[in-house]
């Protein structure tokens, strides 16, 4: 495990955010070579694959990695020989306010979601915790009074995914759980809920920060200039799909507060964020992103959208994550003229969720993909809209597609009644997933 004194990664943190480009690049290639020397004598299967790599290679000679060869290499792939697949998985599956102990005693862990129903679990060691936590501190959180987030002082709620395992909900746990004195003053507000009970839940709790999928965001925004949500917030932070530029603006005309966006992920951590503004700065003193076509050859900075992109994380030593496939469409920018921040942008092309109504009320496509996302033997779904009351889920299946496809359908029509729509019904389809008309991915969502 690789370990960081607290005061040294503030300091690298701070030290990271002046450096010109020139420097971060030979700061970036330095902590590679470093990382690239680990792997190779610490991990069996980073040895094989870098066979006759040399540690200070460039970037480019790096092969690149894949989720499904990864975990079909688990316990080969970390540099501790003592974690395995099975080890790990039941620790990010168990319940976080009953166990709060760290893995090994060493480390913290938590899984990926995905749309290939094999979670990945993702261990994290003490010096990628503490750099991306100051990353979290000192650029997305810039300017902000330095007790914003401390619960014994402010309450806060978080409209997110509440199921063990998913990341948002374990460290929302985790911090519950360490500050049970506290723990009042933090409010899990589940994403499949309806608009109608989030408003609820929210008004009766009142919290002065909050933090939530982008589209429940809006829409909740939307809420509070209609004069159905009375909040007053110091603080809003978005994360887990893309946060539009006039959604940004809506957000701040409602709520009045700084407005944080946060593009991360359970593989690559803290990737890029705002800065006092709209645009998502990519960290690339600690990450390195690599927009690709779809050969995997890297496009730089371009005006073209990529087929994807490549990550690796230099602060990962237990479970490296070194040019990792990312499925996202993005392009990467300079820095504009009139922001305050060096660090280059990073546009994504990413899902932004739909809102959609059924038996009248209205709910987050959010909801219904945080399901889909971990529901056995789903590899991919669509949600089709046929009428006011009826939704029909389409999918390709590890398995029976009847079985699979109506154990969905049940769990969600269950849900909904218990929102107060008994009306509300979702059944299943054998019929294809219905293709984007202008091309690019299929979308999640369909209104007919």
């Amino acid at each position: 495990m690789k370990t960081i004194a607290l005061e040294e990664a503030k300091r690298l943190v701070s030290e990271g955010g002046k450096l010109s480009l020139e420097e971060r690049m030979r700061l970036q290639r330095e902590r590679l070579t470093e990382l690239v020397d680990h792997v190779k004598r610490n991990s069996p299967y980073f040895a094989r694959l870098y066979d006759g790599i040399p540690a200070d290679a460039p970037l480019t000679e790096l092969p690149v990695t894949q989720k499904a060869t990864l975990l079909a290499n688990y316990d080969d792939w970390v540099t501790d020989r003592r974690l395995h697949l099975q080890q790990v998985l039941d620790y990010v599956n168990r319940d976080p306010m009953k166990d709060n102990s760290l893995l090994l005693g060493q480390y913290t862990a938590l899984r990926t979601s995905g749309s290939t129903g094999n979670p990945l679990p993702m261990v994290r060691d003490d010096y990628h915790n503490k750099i991306h936590g100051q990353l979290l501190l000192q650029r997305l959180l810039e300017g902000l009074p330095p007790d914003v987030n401390d619960i014994s002082k402010h309450k806060r709620a978080s409209v997110i995914h509440l199921s063990n395992g998913a990341s948002s909900y374990g460290a929302f746990l985790r911090n519950k759980a360490a500050h049970p004195e506290h723990a009042d003053n933090l409010l899990g507000v589940s994403v499949l809920d309806s608009v109608d009970s989030i408003v609820e839940q929210l008004n009766a709790f009142q919290p002065e920060t909050m933090a939530g999928y982008p589209s429940v965001l809006a829409q909740l925004a939307l809420e509070q200039l209609q004069g159905r949500l009375h909040l007053s917030l110091l603080h809003l932070g978005a994360s887990g799909e893309m946060l539009s530029p006039e959604n940004y603006e809506l957000l701040c005309e409602a709520f009045r507060c700084p407005v944080a966006n946060n593009y991360c992920m359970t593989e690559g951590g803290e990737v890029a964020m705002t800065h006092n503004c709209p645009h998502l700065h990519i960290n690339d003193d600690w990450i390195i992103v690599e927009p690709v076509d779809a050969d995997f050859r890297p496009m730089g900075m371009s005006d073209e959208w990529s087929a994807g992109v490549l990550v690796t994380d230099l602060t990962n030593f237990v479970q490296p994550i070194i040019r990792y496939f990312v499925g996202d469409v993005v392009r990467i920018s300079p820095s504009p003229d009139d922001c305050s921040c060096r660090l280059p942008v990073l546009n994504i092309r990413g899902r932004a969720f739909d809102m959609y109504t059924i038996a009248g009320k209205t709910f987050s496509v959010a909801g219904l993909v945080t399901e889909a996302e971990v529901w056995p033997k789903l590899v991919r779904y669509q949600f089709v809209q046929l009428d006011a009351n009826t939704i029909e889920v389409r999918g390709v299946c590890d398995g029976d597609p009847a079985e699979v496809l109506s154990g969905l359908c049940k769990h969600l029509a269950s849900f909904i009644a218990s929102q107060g729509c008994p009306d509300g019904r979702f059944i299943w389809s054998p019929e294809p997933l219905i293709p984007n008309k202008r091309g690019g991915k299929t979308p999640i969502y369909v209104k007919l």
